[in-house]
C-alpha cells in the first residue's frame, strides 16, 4: 500500500501518467501529473485538448459521447483508449480518455476507481492506493 498524499485543499488528487499504446508517447514525457480523483465522473479518465493531442490520440479515430454534468448541461466529448499508469504502485489501466472545450484538468473518474483499492483519510489528508486482489 502507497500512501500518496494528495490534498489540493480539500480535493483528493493522484499522480499520474498516460500512454498511447500505438505511437508509444507518453504524458508527461517523464514523471507524473496530478489528476483530480472525481467520484461524480463516471467515465475513465478526461484530460485536457492539449494533452490529448499529445499522445497523438486524434490519429486514432476518436468516438464521439455525450457527457451530462452535474448542472444537468449537455456536452460532446471525444476520446479514444489509452494506458493509465500509477507509479510506485504497479497498476496499469486501459481505458476510454476523452476530452471536451473547456477542459483544463485531468480528471479520474469512477470507471478508474473501481479497477483499484483507494482510501482516503481527510483527517490526515492522505490517499493510499493498491491493486484489487
Amino acid at each position: 500500500e502507497k500512501d500518496l498524499s494528495a490534498f489540493l485543499n480539500l480535493t483528493p488528487t493522484v499522480r499520474i501518467a498516460l500512454r498511447n499504446p500505438f505511437s508509444r508517447t507518453r504524458y508527461p514525457a517523464d514523471e507524473s501529473v496530478v489528476a483530480v480523483i472525481d467520484s461524480g465522473y463516471e467515465g475513465f479518465l478526461a484530460i485536457p485538448l492539449d494533452v490529448f493531442k499529445h499522445l497523438l490520440l486524434d490519429a486514432l479515430q476518436p468516438q464521439r459521447r455525450a457527457l451530462v454534468l452535474a448542472n444537468g448541461a449537455i456536452l460532446t466529448s471525444k476520446g479514444a483508449y489509452a494506458v493509465l499508469e500509477i507509479p510506485h504502485v504497479a497498476i496499469r489501466l486501459s481505458g476510454f480518455v476523452e476530452t471536451y472545450n473547456g477542459l483544463e484538468e485531468i480528471i479520474l473518474g469512477v470507471e478508474a476507481l473501481s479497477r483499484f483499492k483507494s482510501t482516503l483519510d481527510y483527517c490526515q489528508k492522505k490517499i493510499s492506493i493498491q491493486p484489487c486482489p
